[in-house]
């Protein structure tokens, strides 16, 4: 059958040599992976018993973690029993590095609460210490009623601001002693320049301001210049004072028009429309209660302006 195969294509000697070699080099390459298959059989056998020892040891990891974990978990929970029984009463005002972190807090929120301190911020009551941005809500309520605000710390404290307020600082002038307390009545730009914070703008608008007013009648109308800052503001409290021999100037409520009136830094133009209006209807105000029958003068406004009326 093979002569006539090679009759039929007409293959030399050599060709049909060539023929058988390549058949069976074909036949080889088919029978190669059983051949391998069939000597690496214990090799196989043995990497399958190797893959099941590494899987147990894996599974053996994994109930080890959820060990630990939960281990972890149960020492967590004790700590924060820990720190519910370190908890004691306490001063923020002068409690040391040490309190705090028996307190429980971490050496980042002590040292937020130490800078604060150190800018000459203090804590007059519970909740001024719940406005430290490192203190969440949660750590608050957990000491709170562990809080006691010492009135003797918070005395020491402004004193020591004063103090500090006597060093020698350089102004446009040359150095000078800054004044320890400054009548804000009496006080020009240059003063109010001395005090920390305050530079020639914010002077020049505090003056404006208190001429506008009439005079200052509490030292905390100084928080409603315009875009002076709570902080700078309690910078300078201890410096400031009011001198009571001050004459404040008056408005005749029964005198003056809606323009002048509506001068004042607390009377808006409608608020001085609606007095004159009602002035004009029903006669002159004899006492602050018949400036509360002006439907939009409220007891706030009412409470601010009395110092400066006059009838």
């Amino acid at each position: 059958m093979l002569q006539q195969f090679f009759k039929y294509f007409n293959l030399s000697r050599t060709e049909q040599n060539g023929f058988f070699i390549l058949s069976i080099l074909i036949l080889l390459l088919f029978s190669f992976p059983y051949i391998v298959n069939f000597f690496n059989k214990t090799d196989f056998d043995h990497y399958n018993i190797q893959a099941f020892t590494a899987t147990q040891k894996a599974v053996n990891a994994d109930h080890d973690y959820q060990n630990t974990y939960s281990s972890n978990r149960e020492n967590a929970s004790s700590i924060d029993v820990n720190r519910e029984k370190s908890l004691f009463h306490f001063d923020p005002n002068s409690l040391d590095e040490e309190g705090w972190m028996k307190l429980g807090f971490t050496k980042k929120q002590v040292k937020v609460i130490f800078n604060f301190r150190a800018k000459g911020g203090k804590f007059y009551n519970k909740k001024d210490l719940a406005k430290i941005y490192s203190i969440s809500p949660a750590e608050f309520k957990r000491i709170e009623n562990f809080i006691v605000i010492s009135p003797t710390s918070i005395q020491k404290q402004t004193q020591d601001k004063l103090e500090n307020r006597t060093m020698l600082s350089n102004t446009a002038s040359g150095k000078k002693y800054l004044p320890a307390i400054i009548d804000v009545n009496r006080a020009d730009t240059t003063a109010f320049i001395t005090l920390k914070g305050i530079g020639s703008i914010f002077a020049k608008r505090i003056v404006k301001y208190r001429e506008s007013l009439g005079g200052f009648v509490s030292v905390d109308q100084i928080k409603e210049v315009y875009g002076l800052s709570p902080e700078t503001f309690e910078e300078i409290l201890p410096n400031l004072e009011i001198n009571s021999d001050i004459a404040i100037s008056k408005l005749d409520i029964n005198q003056m028009d809606e323009k002048s009136l509506a001068k004042h830094p607390y009377i808006s133009p409608k608020q001085a429309r609606a007095i004159v209006n009602y002035r004009n209807q029903h006669g002159g105000f004899q006492n602050l209660g018949d400036l509360r029958k002006v439907i939009l003068l409220d007891d706030d406004f009412l409470r601010k302006l009395a110092p400066y009326l006059t009838f």
